[in-house]
């Protein structure tokens, strides 16, 4: 199971889609007050998959990302 990981301040805190990532259990979701990116946070928007950072642009992204990253995951 992927591991994402995003700051609080993240506005994808809010998506739809990561919301139903969180009820189907497909990924582990850990909401953190700071993940340490500051500048990065502030200019755009990104989560941490398994450490590795992923920028998106929008939630039809981030779903689909996390879908490869839980995939990815399943394999490893």
């Amino acid at each position: 199971m992927a591991t994402v990981k995003l700051c609080s301040s993240n506005e994808l805190t809010k998506s739809e889609a990561l919301k139903k990532m969180m009820r189907d259990a497909s990924v582990d979701i850990v909401v953190k007050d700071c993940l340490g990116n500051c500048g990065q946070c502030y200019l755009e928007r990104f989560v941490k998959v398994d450490q590795r950072i992923i920028v998106l642009n929008d939630e039809e992204e981030l779903l689909d990302q996390l879908l490869q990253a839980s995939a990815a995951s399943a394999i490893d």
